[in-house]
C-alpha cells in the first residue's frame, strides 16, 4: 500500500447521482397506478398518494374546499367516527398528513411493515369512503376560518398573496389554496363531497411507496384496498396557461398603518414544471437570490444591512407559476430597498455571472441534493414529485450533469427571457403615508387598506 501523502489535499472527486431505488410500476383495473420500490433499511414503509384534486381545479366560488376536503378525510370514514379513526391509526402506530397545493392533493403515510397491510386498508377508508360529518366538517372549517383570519396580522402573507393576485389576476394560481374568508363561509359537508367525488378518482392517481416491503405482495394489497375505485374519466386535471400579467408596471400598496417595517415583493409569470429550461433557471436564480451568497442578499443584507435576508425563487407547477423576489425591510429604506432588487434584476443580463459565481450556484444545487433522498420518506416524496409533474425517469440521476453544463451565457438567456423589468410586478405592505410618494416613482400606485 502506497504511503498517503498528507502535504497535499485529496483530490476532489465527482459527486455521485442521488442513489435512486428501482420502482416498479403496476396499473390497477380502474387505472390506479402503483410505483413501489424494496427498500430494506428499516422495517418501515413510506407512501404517498397523488390525487389531481388540487385548488387549480376549483370553482372561484368554492376556494378553499380542495384544502378543506382533504383536511376533513380522515375525520369519520368507512362507517367510524373521527375518533375511531384517530384510535385505528393509533394502534397500527401508523401516521398520516395530507397537503393541497394548486395542482394536486398529497396523502402521506407511515406505517410499519407489519402492520402495512392494515395501514393500506385506512388509507383507502379515508380516500375511497369518507363520510363528511356535518360536525367534523364545520368544526375543521372553524380552524380553517381562524387560520385564515389570523393571516390577516401576518404582513409577510398578506403581501404573498397580493402578489399573487397581482401576477395572476382571475387565473386558478391567483387565488390562495387555503380560500378566502368569504368563500370557506359557504362550505358545508354537502360541497365538499361535490368536490370529492368529482375530483377523487383511480385513472387520475396514483400511490407510490418505498420501504421494507416485496413489491408483488404489496401491489397484491394495494389492489384488494383499492381495486374498486371507480376509473373516473383518469385524465389529469387542465390548468390553463396564465397570460401575461395585467398589473404589469404597477405597485400596488397595502396599507398597515404604524408599521414599522415594509414587505416587499417583485413577481412575474414563471415557467412551469419540467419545462426545458427549469435546469438553467434553477442556476440562474441560485446566482440572483436563491442562495445567503446570492446578488440580492448579499447587497441588501450584508452590505446595505436593510434585511435579515432577501431572496427569490421560481414555483412551477404544472402550468407556468410564479416568480417572486421578496424582502422585509424598514419602512425608510422601502423605495430604495425596490430599486437595488430590480438594478440586481436587470444585472443579471447586463452583468453575466463569475466564474465562481456560476460555481457556487451548480455546487449547491448539485450537492445539497443526494441529502434529499437519505430517508424511506424522502425518496418516495421524490419520486412522486416525479411522477405528478410526468418528469423522465432518469431525471434525478441526470440532474447533476444537466447543471454541470448550464453556462455563463445560458444564465444570461434565461434572465432575458423570465426576467424581464417590463413584465415585474411589485407589492408593498407597510405605512401608506410613509410610502406613497416614493413608490409613485416606479408606477401607478393602487392602494388598498389592509383587511
Amino acid at each position: 500500500m502506497s504511503p498517503v501523502d498528507r502535504t497535499r489535499p485529496p483530490l476532489s472527486q465527482p459527486t455521485p447521482p442521488p442513489a435512486m431505488p428501482e420502482f416498479r410500476e403496476t396499473i390497477l383495473s380502474g387505472g390506479f397506478r402503483v410505483r413501489v420500490a424494496s427498500v430494506p433499511k428499516l422495517p418501515e414503509v413510506a407512501i404517498r398518494l397523488m390525487v389531481d384534486g388540487g385548488a387549480a381545479v376549483e370553482a372561484a366560488a368554492d376556494a378553499g374546499v380542495a384544502a378543506l376536503t382533504a383536511k376533513v378525510l380522515p375525520a369519520g370514514a368507512a362507517g367510524r367516527t373521527a375518533m375511531q379513526m384517530a384510535e385505528w391509526l393509533d394502534q397500527l402506530g401508523a401516521s398520516i398528513g395530507s397537503g393541497v397545493g394548486h395542482d394536486s392533493a398529497r396523502f402521506s403515510l407511515h406505517t410499519l411493515s407489519d402492520t402495512c397491510e392494515e395501514a393500506l386498508d385506512y388509507l383507502a377508508s379515508v380516500v375511497l369512503a369518507p363520510s363528511f360529518l356535518p360536525d367534523e366538517v364545520a368544526r375543521v372549517r372553524a380552524e380553517r376560518l381562524d387560520e385564515v383570519r389570523r393571516s390577516g396580522d401576518e404582513p409577510g402573507e398578506m403581501a404573498s398573496e397580493a402578489l399573487s393576485e397581482a401576477v395572476f389576476g382571475d387565473h386558478p394560481y391567483g387565488r390562495p389554496v387555503r380560500g378566502r374568508v368569504e368563500t370557506l363561509e359557504t362550505l358545508d359537508s354537502a360541497r365538499l363531497r361535490r368536490f370529492w367525488e368529482s375530483s377523487y378518482e383511480a385513472g387520475s392517481s396514483f400511490l407510490v411507496a418505498a420501504g421494507d416491503v416485496d413489491p408483488e405482495a404489496f401491489v397484491a394489497v394495494v389492489d384488494r384496498s383499492f381495486g374498486a375505485w371507480a376509473a373516473g374519466s383518469g385524465r389529469s386535471a387542465a390548468v390553463s396557461r396564465p397570460g401575461p400579467s395585467t398589473s404589469a408596471g404597477t405597485v400596488t400598496l397595502i396599507d398597515r398603518p404604524g408599521s414599522q417595517q415594509s414587505e416587499i415583493r417583485i413577481g412575474a409569470v414563471g415557467l412551469a414544471r419540467g419545462d426545458e429550461d427549469e435546469v438553467p433557471v434553477l442556476v440562474m436564480n441560485a446566482i440572483l437570490g436563491g442562495l445567503f451568497s446570492s446578488r440580492i442578499n448579499l447587497n441588501l443584507r450584508e452590505d446595505k444591512g436593510w434585511t435579515y435576508g432577501a431572496r427569490s425563487g421560481f414555483s412551477m407547477r404544472r402550468a407556468p407559476g410564479p416568480f417572486v423576489a421578496s424582502a422585509a425591510v424598514d419602512t425608510a429604506v422601502t423605495a430604495r430597498a425596490f430599486e437595488e432588487m430590480l438594478s440586481e434584476i436587470r444585472s443579471m443580463t447586463e452583468r453575466p455571472p463569475s466564474e465562481d459565481e456560476l460555481a457556487l450556484a451548480r455546487n449547491a444545487l448539485i450537492l445539497s441534493l443526494p441529502r434529499q433522498f437519505e430517508t424511506t420518506s424522502q425518496v418516495a416524496s421524490k419520486e412522486a414529485e416525479r411522477v405528478a409533474y410526468d418528469l423522465p425517469e432518469d431525471w434525478w440521476t441526470r440532474f447533476p450533469a444537466r447543471v454541470e453544463q448550464v453556462g455563463r451565457d445560458d444564465v444570461v438567456r434565461m434572465a432575458e427571457r423570465y426576467l424581464d423589468p417590463a413584465g415585474l410586478v411589485m407589492v408593498a405592505v407597510g405605512e401608506a403615508d410613509a410610502l406613497r410618494a416614493d413608490l409613485a416613482a416606479f408606477g401607478v400606485v393602487e392602494e388598498r387598506p389592509a383587511p
